[in-house]
């Protein structure tokens, strides 16, 4: 398709690259910048192509397609005429060698022989922004505070990296002679990480991923291989995009039927901590391959697919993973793995849940090889939604969809008229077809959960238990449908019922299953906290339910019971996590929330009181919770002790936000990680502000994903646990926003990092977490 639909045009874009390969900009006019500006930011078409397929990037994509019809740079207003401008004027391009010797700090502090920029780094932001915001670009906006993070931080989030492109984008439109050497892909390569040296096709290091189909009965054949080869490598391309360069993140074969694929340790050293990224990448991948494979046509009993994931050093693994995949082992578990790699997962925390004890296989040196696998995956949380469930006919939100799913599992015709409708192929009659296979149904489940399609999870759930009643997972995610059903009963009294019975779930859990995991423990404790908080809700909202003083009390000592009951079940989320970072947080909020009620028993009963309190209200709890979790330390200062707790707080944040990639929680994720720095701590700085701006923005972006994807976000804006509509949750983030720019007051622009906030009520300041209870 051609990009430029004009004569006029190409003469334009030939004059516009004429410019930039002599390093001229005067008399540039305004497409020949734009066309400086894009080409600045996406140097290459492979760099275009990895950029759109991320998910995440789908709102700063569209600007750039409407910045170019704009500007007269393509007719068309698609991606695809985009992509193909920006591939016929980059194919040609000469690559600028970055020098050995410089950094991303040194350019900054090179910036005028570098980038002749004469600026402060405040000015060169306000630059940056300036031009991002009149043209309407969705990009990050730079901060001074992010790029002094850049001069000493890696580039290890899609923020930072579009950051970069923020920069890459101004360069490009203001300054195109520099923009010649200092495009995004020479920018990326001052960070050591991303260098393009030997080492980027040299990585002694990873995991390695192997995928291997065995026949039973049925002939494996090249459109088989085929199907599995292009399912690996599409989701790679969609999610895990970073790893995907030079040889890495490419499918490859042993035989034809088994392949693999390698994810490096990009981090030096030793420590199990640095395989974090490509450990949760090999997994996510598993999950992803696993559950396509039985939804695919050739999905059979006659045909058996393994995986199997190990970690270490690369010139040794292969005597681990083929042993490992062709394991003939207990119940068939699809997903392996080896010893090293499951220290791996158990050290990074990655949420899945393995065998208790591990098989062991022989190899021919003799060495004994223990093999592990996974049982279950906390896909409720973690991983992705499966793109053909999301987009099945059966699982949409529409009356046809809901009507069609009725038919399936609760048929009320005839029987022969039923089963006519059973040949039909879709997500139920597969799953019909193999209930035993616990990690579809589930997966189903969820999705219908995500849509608030609550009775149909349940029936789901119910047979996948009906085979495996001790499934971790499906009883969790059954408890807290049962839990989501109570919030939207019509009555309070029928309410109560319904958390009894997801109560009863979970003694079912604690009786039958192995539950030592946190988000169990989470889970459960979040029904009595929801119970407790909605109570207060139906109080604020029915006055005249509590108006006699007995009853009020009543109420009130089972609200406190209650989370009570539940700040006991995160302490032993607590004790059982090798992170503790969800469970810490939830306990703080239970903490605070519960002090909040005790300091005035108006809030009780007065609806348009805001759920708040006095600054010091529960903070010396929220302090205890700290030292709890090992976040303080007794030799240091208070000042230090403070500025410790927020680093690690910060950092233990990101950690678990990477960790999680389904979209509808990662915008939770993030507001929780801004309700921490904001309403867990007494001082507030106006770069405290920024970040909190910075991650509810993040939040924002994330949740526009779940919108476009009709799913609803799991959130925690009232500080409980519900499932809200994507549009909800955003007025939700935009409100917290407002108050956040409230509180600071004024212009932003040229305010010192470290000035204290005072704020505009300080006697009971508002709090993000309850600011939309």
């Amino acid at each position: 398709m051609p990009a430029r639909g004009t004569a006029a045009n190409a003469v334009i874009t030939r004059k516009a690259i004429t410019y930039l390969n002599n390093g001229g900009l005067q008399d540039m006019n305004q497409t020949e910048r734009a066309i400086s500006a894009i080409l600045s930011t996406f140097p290459t078409a492979e760099s275009f192509e990895s950029f759109y397929q991320m998910n995440d990037n789908s709102e700063i994509c569209d600007s750039f397609i409407s910045f170019a019809v704009r500007n007269g740079v393509i007719d068309s207003p698609d991606m695809e005429s985009l992509e193909q401008f920006i591939r016929t004027h980059t194919d040609s391009a000469v690559t600028f060698r970055v020098p050995e010797n410089i950094n991303f700090e040194e350019l900054l502090n090179r910036k005028k022989e570098s980038l002749n920029l004469n600026l402060s780094l405040r000015a060169f932001c306000n630059r940056i922004n300036t031009i991002l915001t009149s043209h309407e670009m969705a990009l990050p906006r730079v901060t001074n505070s992010m790029l002094i993070r850049l001069k000493k931080e890696p580039l290890d989030t899609p923020h930072k990296r579009n950051v970069l492109r923020s920069i890459a984008f101004w360069l490009g439109y203001e300054r195109a002679d520099i923009s010649k050497k200092w495009n995004y892909d020479a920018l990326i390569k001052l960070f050591p990480e991303n260098r393009r040296s030997h080492k980027y096709s040299d990585y002694s290091e990873g995991v390695r991923i192997g995928f291997s189909l065995t026949s039973r009965g049925e002939v494996i054949d090249h459109e088989i291989i085929g199907w599995l080869k292009k399912t690996i490598k599409n989701y790679i391309n969609e999610a895990i995009g970073h790893f995907l360069y030079g040889k890495w993140g490419k499918v490859k074969a042993y035989d034809i039927t088994t392949l693999y694929v390698d994810f490096p340790k990009e981090k030096e050293g030793g420590n199990l901590e640095h395989y974090r990224q490509c450990l949760w990448s090999a997994v996510r991948l598993a999950h992803q391959v696993a559950v396509c494979w039985a939804l695919s046509k050739y999905a059979s009993n006659s045909r058996f697919l393994s995986m199997a994931i190990v970690s270490g050093d690369y010139a040794t693994l292969d005597k681990h993973l083929l042993p490992i995949l062709n394991a003939k082992l207990p119940d068939d578990p699809v997903i392996r793995m080896s010893d090293y790699a499951r220290h791996g997962l158990l050290i990074n925390d990655i949420r899945v849940i393995l065998c208790q004890k591990p098989a062991e296989t022989g190899l021919y040196s003799g060495e004994s090889l223990p093999i592990w696998w996974i049982t279950s995956l906390w896909t409720t949380h973690y991983f992705d939604f499966v793109p053909d469930l999301l987009h099945d006919e059966t699982l949409q939100n529409t009356p046809a969809s809901i009507e069609k799913l009725n038919q399936l599992l609760w048929p009320m015709e005839d029987v022969d008229s039923a089963s006519s409708k059973m040949t039909e192929e879709n997500a139920i009659t597969t799953f019909f077809k193999y209930p035993h296979n616990s990690m579809l149904g589930v997966e189903i489940a969820k999705t219908l959960y995500y849509r608030k399609r609550y009775s149909e999870a349940a029936e789901i759930l119910r047979i996948v238990l009906s085979i495996n009643p001790k499934d971790l997972v499906a009883r969790t995610l059954r408890m807290m449908v049962l839990r989501s059903m109570a919030i939207d009963t019509p009555s309070h009294r029928t309410a109560a019922a319904v958390y009894r019975q997801a109560r009863q779930e979970a003694d079912n859990v604690l009786e039958y299953c192995d539950c030592r995991t946190e988000d169990f423990y989470c889970e459960y404790a979040i029904v009595f906290m929801t119970e407790a908080l909605s109570t207060v809700r139906y109080t604020r909202a029915h006055p005249e339910a509590v108006s006699d003083a007995r009853e009020f009390r009543k109420i009130k000592h089972a609200v406190f019971k209650a989370l009570d009951q539940a700040k006991h079940l995160f302490e032993k989320g607590i004790s059982i996590s090798s992170s503790a970072t969800r469970s810490s947080y939830l306990l703080k909020s239970a903490i605070m929330v519960q002090a909040i009620l005790r300091s005035d028993d108006e809030l009780f009963i007065n609806p348009i009181k805001p759920l708040t309190a006095a600054l010091e209200v529960g903070q010396q709890d929220s302090m205890d919770v700290q030292w709890q979790v090992g976040l303080r330390r007794g030799e240091l200062p208070a000042q230090k002790q403070d500025e410790l707790v927020v680093k690690l707080t910060i950092q233990k944040g990101a950690i678990h936000d990477v960790s999680s990639g389904l979209f509808s929680y990662r915008p939770t994720t993030q507001f929780c990680n801004a309700v921490v720095l904001w309403d867990f701590f007494t001082v507030h700085t106006v770069q405290t502000a920024k970040l909190v701006r910075e991650k509810l923005e993040n939040a924002i972006k994330t949740a526009r994903r779940a919108e476009q994807e009709n799913v609803c976000i799991y959130s925690f804006t009232r500080s409980y646990g519900e499932m809200v509509t994507a549009q909800e949750y955003i007025e939700h983030m935009q409100r917290a926003l407002k108050m956040i720019d409230e509180e600071v007051g004024g212009d932003w622009i040229g305010r010192d990092d470290t000035e204290i906030i005072v704020g505009t009520t300080r006697d009971k300041p508002p709090k993000l977490f309850t600011l939309n209870f």
